[in-house]
């Protein structure tokens, strides 16, 4: 045993703010070190809500930009339609994700996709870019059922969207050594992890209770920060139905020059990403 991750902070979020009619809570940005979870930036919650019907089919409002950065969204009630100014675009459902590359810059729109209403959750992550790669070609990755592989464990499983679990890969390609995993556990389910002591880690309860290490209970809407010190996670699941959304990235250890939907390295490198971005440069 190399030791256990301790927990260095639960975090609760934001205070709730409107994106797409969704009350959508906020995590990683109110660390006050944006390093601290680098190459993850970002982390969005939608929580369960219900909507009258809409649809994202062929829509453009909410159409913005980015660059430097990817967007991975993952659904867990409903679907999602995307667009974008590459031309990508589909409907990805429940227990599925999506993972665009911004790169050099791209135009997106994401909007529920439920015609006759019904619920929708989903969380939106942001994935630095490292600098060699800032500037790369934008793509779309869809990441299907049919293609997340899953891992037995007691009672449940884990899934695995990016990175590896037991010697299983994810479908999703990224740019920096990441493992993006989607945990699923009844009652006294347990699953046992391992990422390196220097990966900045972290845990979202999206569903029901967990207890780490055996220590500490942590509820739903919660994201646990670990130190970087350990190697092993033991999850054990305190309710009938717990899901749990688990980030271990390699930190970039670059700069971090963030405004808007640009995040580069320097501060002049957004001045060009709005004047690239004004002069039509990304679709």
């Amino acid at each position: 045993m190399a030791g256990v991750k301790r927990i260095e902070a639960i975090l609760s979020g934001s205070e709730p703010f409107k994106v797409i009619d969704m009350e959508v809570k906020n995590y990683l940005p109110i660390l006050s070190d944006h390093q601290r979870m680098s190459p993850f930036f970002m982390l969005d919650h939608g929580p369960l809500k219900r909507f009258s019907p809409i649809s994202g089919e062929g829509r453009v409002d909410g159409l913005h930009p980015h660059r430097g950065l990817e967007t991975v969204t993952v659904v867990y009630e409903g679907a999602i339609t995307h667009y974008d100014t590459k031309g990508n675009g589909g409907t990805i459902h429940k227990d599925e994700a999506q993972w665009m590359t911004a790169g050099a810059g791209i135009q997106h729109t994401e909007f529920p996709e439920l015609p006759e209403g019904g619920l929708s959750e989903m969380i939106q992550l942001w994935v630095l870019l490292p600098r060699a790669h800032k500037m790369t070609e934008p793509k779309y990755q869809p990441l299907t059922r049919e293609t997340i592989k899953s891992v037995p464990v007691r009672d449940g499983e884990v899934r695995i969207i990016a990175g590896n679990y037991s010697g299983v890969t994810g479908p999703a390609t990224s740019f920096t050594p990441i493992h993006l995993l989607d945990v699923r556990l009844e009652m006294d389910g347990e699953a046992e992890l391992t990422f390196p002591a220097h990966f900045n880690t972290g845990v979202f309860v999206v569903k029901g209770a967990v207890e780490v290490n055996g220590e500490t209970a942590v509820a739903s809407g919660n994201f646990i920060l670990f130190e970087n010190a350990g190697e092993d996670l033991m999850l054990k699941s305190l309710s009938d139905r717990t899901v749990l959304l688990i980030l271990s990235g390699q930190p970039l250890q670059e700069p971090i020059a963030h405004r808007g939907p640009f995040v580069m390295n320097i501060p002049e490198e957004l001045d060009e990403a709005y004047q690239d971005f004004w002069g039509g440069k990304f679709g």
